[in-house]
Formats: structure tokens, sequence, C-alpha cells
């Protein structure tokens, strides 16, 4: 009967060390997992936090518990600052904006959570809200820094922000030689949907078209132009400009009248940078003046777009070759005539025939302008993915920036203007 007794008590204990083993080891393996999550989202030492959108796959909504929804196979971009008191970069947050922007690859997770910098891939910098005392101390080797530009700071060679060397990994500008090319702030144009390349003109008419009669062509009307009774609008609050376009334009105004909204103008539209202004005001004029603040490459600005979008040929004035961002005859580039005087000459004579004014407006049949293009983001997160990147970094920013694509002084192209 004792020895009964002691078998059943020695299979019972050793049944609860057993039990007690299992418990031991999953609490062990819980703990580990728990400190290698909270190992991972570290913030670098002597960095400061700001108010943040933590990481969350559908938008922008806060979470306490962040770095839980961070699949191992996600990428984290992290913005460091903000973009003008922006704190989303115009973007967002989360990894819906690669969605919604039809990225290709979308495992991309956008969040200004500094506390998840250790797991961060890219880390986005923008210049204009640089603070020397305020950067990351330490880069670990999966990262790359990436600097945010939209302007192009002429004059700013020694600003700090552009003399650490090996600093940053990755440029994120307006230009097309950047590591990431991105015109979101600005506009872009894109083939229609619907667009049919011809490939032998002209092109056979389709089914229920008919051929146009010649008594039309030699007697067609453009009613659309009738409320088009002014020539040239110019929108203007930046006075001077490194461009100088503000002299240009005082010397263009001796030929033909050019009327200045704004605060270097005598005419007003308000409030200041309101949408409504387009209907209001362009609606009657022939041109607008797309004039740049610097003469730098591929610095083409909203105002370039603005024009495209409510049907007034821009006049262009900047140190873009506008080739590449425009068909042909869809805008008057200022650099393709030596004079203001030449220049005036030319656009009186397209306001007074409609006709010739007309095709500046023929590019719209196979293209449309695109207000804030996404491109630039899909590309970033392809980069990030791309496990055949090779490592890069820039020993002198300033070099890339200002030296090997100089601006032109708008004093240089002024004095070279024959009056």
């Amino acid at each position: 009967m004792s020895r009964t007794f002691w078998s059943h008590s020695k299979m019972k204990l050793h049944r609860l060390n057993l039990f007690n083993r299992i418990v031991i080891k999953s609490l062990g393996i819980f703990f580990l997992v728990l400190f290698a999550l909270r190992r991972g989202g570290n913030a670098p030492p002597s960095v400061s936090t700001i108010s943040f959108h933590s990481v969350r796959d559908d938008g922008p909504t806060e979470t306490s518990s962040a770095s839980e929804q961070i699949g191992v196979k996600n990428k984290i971009i992290l913005y460091w600052n903000t973009f003008y008191n922006q704190t989303d970069m115009t973007f967002g947050f989360g990894r819906q904006p690669f969605i919604d922007a039809g990225c290709r690859v979308t495992n991309c997770i956008a969040t200004n959570d500094r506390s998840l910098f250790n797991q961060s891939d890219g880390v986005i910098i923008h210049a204009g809200d640089y603070a020397e005392r305020d950067l990351p101390t330490h880069r670990l080797p999966h990262q790359r820094f990436i600097m945010l530009l939209f302007e192009t700071l002429p004059g700013g060679h020694d600003l700090p922000f552009f003399s650490r060397p090996h600093f940053y990994n990755w440029t994120m500008t307006h230009r097309r030689d950047s590591d990431i090319y991105l015109s979101k702030s600005y506009g872009a144009l894109r083939r229609r949907r619907n667009y049919e390349p011809i490939h032998q003109l002209p092109p056979k008419l389709k089914s229920g078209e008919s051929l146009p009669k010649p008594r039309d062509l030699f007697t067609r009307t453009y009613p659309q132009l009738a409320n088009r009774t002014k020539l040239m609008a110019w929108f203007n609050s930046h006075c001077p400009t490194h461009s100088q376009r503000e002299d240009y334009v005082n010397k263009l105004a001796e030929f033909i009248p050019v009327d200045v909204y704004g605060k270097c103008g005598a005419l007003q539209c308000l409030p200041y940078n309101d949408p409504r202004c387009d209907t209001r005001v362009l609606v009657n004029y022939r041109f607008y003046l797309a004039a740049e603040n610097s003469l730098c490459p591929d610095y083409v600005t909203e105002k370039f777009y603005r024009a495209l979008m409510n049907n007034v040929v821009p006049v262009v004035f900047g140190g873009a070759d506008y080739s590449q961002y425009a068909p042909p005859n869809s805008y008057v580039n200022v650099a393709d005539f030596q004079s203001p005087k030449q220049l005036a000459e030319y656009l009186m004579l397209l306001a007074k025939n409609d006709a010739l004014y007309s095709k500046y407006f023929d590019w719209k049949k196979d293209y449309e302008v695109i207000r804030k293009p996404l491109n630039g983001w899909c590309d970033l997160c392809e980069k990030l993915n791309d496990p055949t990147e090779q490592s890069k970094s820039y020993e002198s920013l300033a070099k890339w920036w200002y030296d090997e694509a100089p601006c032109l002084a708008g004093s240089s192209y002024i004095k070279s203007v024959s009056y």
C-alpha cells in the first residue's frame, strides 16, 4: 500500500516539476521578446522629443503602442523635424499614404515618433526647419539620413546645414539629380490616361467622325477668349529677389501693361493666396508671369502650374530647362528673347491673334496637370527596400548643391539683356 502511495507521489512531483519548467521557460521567452522590443525602440541620447502621430497602418491616428504594430518586414521612415510646422511633411503618417499614392511597394510606414529612431530605416531632415543643436547624435549601419529641400537657398553655401561632411546619405529635392526626385510641392504634367499615340499623320478618322469643312477652318471663332481682355498679370509679394525679376518686369512694363498684384504691386486680391483669385482675376488675362525668385537648375514652382491649370499662358522666367517640364507651345520663355521689348512684341502678336494664341492650349488634349505628384515618396520606399542599393554619403553637400549645378545671379542676366 505505501509503495503504491510513494509511486503515485513521485509521478505527481515529476509532472509538477515539468509544468514548472514549462511555465518558467515561457515567461523567460516572453520577457526576452519584450526586452528586445523596448531595446530596439530606445531614442538616441540627448535627443528631444516632439508631439507625434505614432505608426499605424490606417493613417495618422495616435496610439501609445506604436512599436507593437511594426513587423520585421516594414521600412520605417522617420520625420526628424517638420516641414514649415507641418508634422507630416505634407505627405501623411503610417502606411496608408503609400497605398493612396499607388506605390508599387507599400511596406513603408511614416512617423515622427523619435522613440523609433533605432528601428527607422530612413530619417528625413528638412532644411527649412533645421536646428544644429537638434540632430541625431549617431547613425546606425542600416540607416539613411535624407536631406529634404524644396528651396534654392542662394548664398547659403556656408550654412551649417551644408557643412557636415558625410552626414547625409541621400537627397530628396526638386532637382532631378537628387537621389529621390520629388516635385510634390509644386506640380507636374503627365499624359492623360486616355491618350492614344498617333503613329502616322494624319490619323484615320474614328467611326462617327466627319472631315472638317474648309469654310469652317477659315472662319473659326474663339468665344472662350472673349472675356480675356487684359494682357498680363503677376502675383508677387516677395521683393527684391536674387533673380532680380522685378527689374526685368519694370523694363517689360515700358512696352506692355503688366498688372502686379500683392505686396510688390499696386493691385490686391484679398485674402492673399486665396485660390478664388484664380477664378476672379486670372480669367481676365491672356498671360501670367511665372517668374521665379532665383535662376537655379530645375527650380519650377507652383507659379508655372497655376497658369497651366487656369488656361492662362505662362511667361516663364527661371533657371530650369522648361522643355523638360512641359510640351512645346505650352509656355513662353523669357530666355528665348534678346530683350524685354522683343518679348513684348511677341506677346502682343499672340494677344491680337486668337488662332495663334489658342495653339498654346493644344497640349491639353494629351496632358493634364498634377498639383501634388507623389511619385518621389514611392521611389523612396522602393530604394529603402532595394538590397542592391549601395552605401553612400555626401562628403560635401554644399559642393553638390551649389558648385556642381550653380545658379545664375539675376544681376548677371540683367546686364546681358539688351535694352
